[in-house]
Parts: C-alpha cells; structure tokens; sequence
C-alpha cells in the first residue's frame, strides 16, 4: 500500500507541474526515478496516463480521470494525517518552504537546527527561488514573500518589516569618494539585485531624512554595469571593492561591526518592506505549517534585534 501511495504522489506532482523534472525536485529525488515509478504506474494499470513530448508533459483522457481520484485520495489521506497530528498536538510529517534565496540562507537555515531539534518527526524542504510571480501555481506548503498576492484566498502572517541599505568597501569609497546624496550615486559604480519578473535590476528607493528639503521618497533606476540574480554574489563583489551594494540591514550590520564594509546613506533608508508567510487554505491547518510560521517571524524578531 505504502509503494501504490508513493506512485500516486510522483504521478500526481508531475501531472500538476506538466514536468518529470520540476516533480522531482518537489519530491527530492532524482528525474529517472520519477519517471520510473510513473512508468511502473502505467504497466499496472496497463493504461497511457501521460503524453511525453521533449517540451512538455500532458494528460491523456484515462490520465485526467486517473489524476481526479488519485488527487482526492492523497488529499483525504493527508487531512487525516494533519487531523490526527493536530488532535495530538504533534508537529510531524514532511513540509515544503519556498521562500525568498536570501531569506532562506541568511536568515532562515543558520537557525534550522533550533527546528528541527525541537521537532524530531518534523522533515523539512528548502526551496529558494524568487518565483514571486507563481504563487497560486506553488505547491509548497508555506511560501515566504515580499508583500502579499493578488490571490486573497491565500491564508497569511505578516513576519515583520526589513529595510534596505547602502555600503561598500572602505577601498571603494577611498577611492570614488562618498555620495552625500541618493542622486549622486549615478556617479558611482553600483551592484543591482536582479527582479526575476522584470528581467532587470530592482531600482532603489529611499525615504528622505526628517528635515530633508524634496520629496519624501526617492527613486534611483537600477543601471549598474553588475546585475546579481544572487545576494551572495553581490555582497562578494561590494567586499572586493567594486561598488556599492543595496542589501538588507540585518546582513550588512555584522560587516560594519567588522570594518568591512561602510555605511553609505545611513541617514537614507528604504521604505520599510513586508515579509509574509502564506499558505494555501486547509481545515485544519497543520501543526507543521502552524510550527514553522511562528519560528520564522521569532527568526525576523531577532534579525532586526541584533
């Protein structure tokens, strides 16, 4: 029974992703296994489930029938897992994030230990991305993003608030100087963080001082010769010296402290931007979604604490 369930599940992700590969990554294992269990799937049934083209993968009309009662099975299965575990209070079973990649490697994974030791039962899959634009399509059991959808029926928590803030090397600043104001950092070699859905840098905003004479918010366009679709990257290349970076203030906090690099605008920050953990609607609500939501907003209390 365990071996049909598992067959049903790989049939079901990649039936719903219309991809071997996007399915195996959700399941966490290699491309040819999928493909294989499905395989195996269709000789028992001695039925086609899927149309396999280099591009894409389809259902055929035995599959779209297959996939309505297999996805009405696996669902009644797993409510009663989470209604069991919730009755008992128990966080366990396998849950999938897909957050934000600097989130997730910054502020997330260096406290994963305190989770998953408090939670033995408790498996955990990291997905980074920066799939804003998917949401509804994901299937991942918390995702954590910046603002929230136009989905309403997603359920959701506001984490908490990060601003945005400029530094750079003492190198790079010795040698370009230092911008007193946002415009004049057109002057200046900058490192921009890519916006995946625009196919361009995210421009950088920043709200004026009090006292400032302007308006109350300014806009400097993104047109870096370095565009970084990785935060690491980018804080690599400001450490090296080449520019200035725009980053979140819990990850260039520690680097002052070190001399590394040096605040530039400090008076001149970004508006603040909302964190969110979503989730799709489910009665109950696992204990598992429940767990990992209150360990990521404790972890965003203690990033702006620090």
């Amino acid at each position: 029974m365990a071996d049909r369930l598992a067959l049903l599940r790989a049939f079901r992700h990649v039936a719903d992703a219309g991809s071997f590969s996007d399915a195996a990554r959700a399941l966490g294992l290699s491309r040819a296994a999928v493909s294989a269990q499905v395989a195996r799937l269709e000789r028992d049934l001695q039925a086609r489930l899927l149309e396999r083209t280099t591009r894409r993968v389809s259902l055929t009309d035995e599959g779209r029938l297959y996939h309505a009662r297999a996805v009405r099975i696996l669902d009644a299965l797993d409510a009663l897992d989470d209604e069991t575990a919730l009755r008992a209070r128990r966080v366990t079973g396998r849950l999938v994030a897909e957050l934000p990649e600097f989130v997730g490697t910054r502020l997330v994974a260096p406290r994963l230990p305190r989770l998953l030791e408090a939670h033995p039962s408790l498996s955990l899959r990291l997905v980074l991305n920066e799939r804003i634009e998917e949401v509804a399509r994901s299937d991942a059991d918390v995702l954590v993003r910046f603002g929230l959808p136009e989905d309403g029926r997603l359920k959701y928590r506001r984490l908490g608030a990060m601003r945005v803030i400029c530094a750079a090397a003492p190198a790079y600043l010795a040698r370009r100087g230092t911008p007193a104001r946002p415009e004049a950092l057109a002057a200046h070699e900058t490192i921009d963080y890519m916006d995946s859905a625009a196919g361009r840098g995210f421009d950088w905003e920043f709200e004026a001082p009090a006292g400032e004479p302007g308006p109350p918010l300014v806009t400097v366009a993104a047109r870096g010769r370095l565009v970084c679709n990785n935060t690491d990257a980018a804080l690599e290349a400001a450490l090296a010296g080449f520019g200035i970076v725009h980053d979140m203030d819990f990850v260039l906090r520690p680097l002052f402290a070190q001399g590394r690099l040096v605040p530039v605008l400090p008076r001149w920050r970004s508006p603040p931007y909302e964190l969110y953990a979503l989730w799709h609607p489910a009665r109950p609500v696992p204990p598992r979604v429940t767990a990992f939501v209150g360990f990521l907003a404790e972890a965003i209390r203690e990033a702006a604490a620090a």
